[in-house]
């Protein structure tokens, strides 16, 4: 007898774990965060309203106002690619981190589509997108594959801190693919991309990356 009630305690502990455990499992879903931004025109740092801002893992998606602006006010914790397009511009994307209950704000610089050269690719970036504990004199780099090889390429570097609405330019009209960015900030996030030019005319524009300068000892 005292065998048996040993038992169903036995038993009611591991159910009771086992119904604990799906719980937390469940909060953790169920945690959200709010992503909210701003689309500037990248040669005069004006608005653009009408932007097609969406998400991915999908939430939702919407269109910049006449401020330039969006926000989606529920969003799943975690790591979300943010993409924006507009006719007449080179579509952009950038990865950010979402937390549960925090706001993440982003700035996006959109370049007008100049000439089409067929599809120009531009990935692989060095230090790898959302790096942390960088220095402050740091090489940027990036691979590129393109349709047509015997279009020559350059390409210009932008970077920005975060929360900026100004850029700087790292280098201009490079033919290597990789650039030195120095005295950045210490303990500071920065988004940098890279656009490819032929002839002079854009043809494309890489995602927004960013990386972490490392703490100031």
């Amino acid at each position: 007898m005292n065998t048996m009630r040993l038992l169903k305690y036995l038993l009611s502990i591991i159910l009771f774990l086992s119904l604990y455990s799906c719980e937390e499992d469940k909060l953790d879903i169920e945690k959200f965060g709010t992503l909210s931004g701003v689309i500037l025109d990248g040669d005069n740092y004006q608005p653009l309203q009408g932007v097609q801002i969406a998400t991915n893992p999908a939430s939702s998606s919407t269109i910049t106002n006449s401020e330039g602006k969006f926000e989606f006010k529920k969003v799943a914790e975690g790591e979300v690619v943010v993409s924006a397009r507009k006719n007449d511009f080179l579509s952009s994307t950038v990865s950010v981190a979402v937390y549960d209950g925090e706001v993440t704000n982003l700035t996006f610089f959109l370049l007008k589509d100049e000439k089409d050269v067929g599809w120009v690719t531009i990935y692989s970036p060095v230090p790898g997108n959302g790096a942390v504990g960088q220095n402050t004199n740091i090489t940027l780099q990036w691979e590129v594959d393109q349709q047509y090889n015997s279009k020559e390429l350059v390409y210009t570097v932008h970077y920005y801190k975060s929360n900026s609405t100004t850029q700087k330019v790292a280098g201009e009209n490079l033919y290597d693919k990789e650039v030195v960015v120095s005295d950045l900030e210490y303990n500071t996030t920065y988004y940098w991309y890279v656009v490819a030019k032929h002839e002079g005319s854009r043809v494309a524009n890489s995602p927004t990356w960013t990386f972490k300068t490392e703490a100031d000892n």
